[in-house]
């Protein structure tokens, strides 16, 4: 069970680094296109294998546990929200765009996404591996 959250921590450095390394995008949207694409297909990947691997597990232990429930219920919101936003501004610049507004958008979306990753791995999958821990005692 810990090797998922070190799969999943090694995923969160690469994809914050991969999300910040588009900062320099700005001066050749052209040439950035698949670097975007890039980026999205492996936050899409990532959220998919937390979807399909982490969260089971927690709402299963969340049956009976109402704290772990709203922890829960308040992570898949968050989520839901920043991959949409995440989403909509990586197929927003794909195209192009004012280097001003993508600044703008970055910089909020940066703040935004590595606050949450860090929310993941301080109290999600601290809670992960609280529950893998008591499965094998």
């Amino acid at each position: 069970m810990p090797n998922l959250i070190n799969e999943l921590r090694m995923e969160h450095l690469d994809l914050s680094v991969s999300f910040g390394n588009l900062k320099h995008l700005v001066a050749a949207p052209e040439s950035g296109w698949r670097e975007l694409q890039s980026v999205k297909a492996a936050i899409l990947a990532h959220v998919e294998k937390e979807n399909q691997e982490l969260y089971p597990k927690l709402r299963e232990a969340a049956f009976n546990n109402l704290r772990l429930q709203r922890i829960l219920d308040w992570f898949t919101r968050e989520n839901a929200r920043i991959s949409a936003a995440l989403v909509e501004f990586l197929d927003k610049y794909s195209k192009g765009g004012s280097p001003f507004a993508f600044r703008r958008d970055f910089n909020r979306l940066d703040t935004i996404f590595n606050a949450l990753i860090r929310q993941e791995e301080a109290v999600l999958f601290n809670e992960y591996l609280d529950i893998s821990l008591d499965t094998v005692a």
